[in-house]
């Protein structure tokens, strides 16, 4: 167990009252708090993410269309080894090989069939859902982070408003991801018709990332949306019950 608390970078939001909102995040987030490991959060404003990450050393996560490094959260700094970890399946790993706690977030002999899975459900279902989430992220930022995200993703994907606007071509997006997770809610069904985890009785790291896109979802929609709605009611509410489950 670890003697000083991990450091958790997140991006907050303008009601904090109502949680962390990012998928990505909240996956490093629950992969905490599923081993159990004492952590505290540092906010970090969108402008400012890439400046701190240098400072502190983590590692670019990608690159932005022109080619410069893309820094990205979530990102750990683990005082008691004194590293620094970028994306959340890294950290996840990264975890799990550091410290040994009754759950594991990845059983050994399973590394392979996770990283197919969060391969697959990003192709089948996340990638699907994606289009629904910058106009909505966008409303709940502070002012910083709302300019340079809108400014960003605009460069990138046009007028957010125009992006997958509320109407037809919505619910063609949400109908094509909910074909993605009927996919997904078959591989469940491997471990058990009334089984919530995919590996049977004992949640892992395929679960946690299931877990964090849904509250990711329905704090960035908004509980009573018709997004949300929909998304909690699919697949005989597997979702939704992974969230409650594993969310926080």
């Amino acid at each position: 167990m670890p003697q000083e608390e991990i450091i958790l970078y997140d991006l907050p939001r303008r009601e904090m009252e109502k949680g962390p909102w990012s998928p990505n995040t909240l996956k490093a987030r629950f992969a905490l708090e599923f081993k159990g490991l004492p952590y505290k959060t540092v906010w970090i404003e969108y402008p400012d993410v890439a400046a701190h990450c240098q400072k502190i050393g983590a590692k670019p996560t990608g690159k932005w269309p022109d080619g410069t490094p893309l820094y990205t959260l979530p990102v750990i700094q683990d005082p008691n080894t004194d590293a620094v970890v970028s994306d959340s399946y890294a950290i996840a790993e990264y975890l799990d090989a550091h410290y040994a706690t009754p759950r594991s977030l990845i059983p050994a002999g399973t590394e392979g069939l996770h990283a197919a899975f969060f391969k697959a459900i990003t192709d089948n279902a996340f990638a699907k859902l994606f289009p629904i989430i910058p106009a909505a992220v966008a409303k709940l930022l502070n002012p910083p982070s709302a300019e340079y995200f809108v400014r960003t993703r605009e460069a990138q994907f046009g007028k957010l408003d125009e992006f997958c606007p509320p109407g037809p071509k919505r619910e063609q997006q949400l109908k094509e991801a909910k074909a993605g997770l009927d996919i997904v809610e078959g591989w469940y069904q491997k471990a058990g018709k009334d089984t919530l985890y995919l590996m049977g009785d004992t949640p892992s790291w395929a679960d946690l990332i299931v877990a964090a896109y849904m509250v990711g979802m329905k704090r960035m929609q908004g509980e009573h949306s018709d997004e949300w709605k929909q998304i909690s009611s699919w697949n005989s509410g597997r979702w939704a019950k992974l969230a409650e489950a594993l969310g926080s």
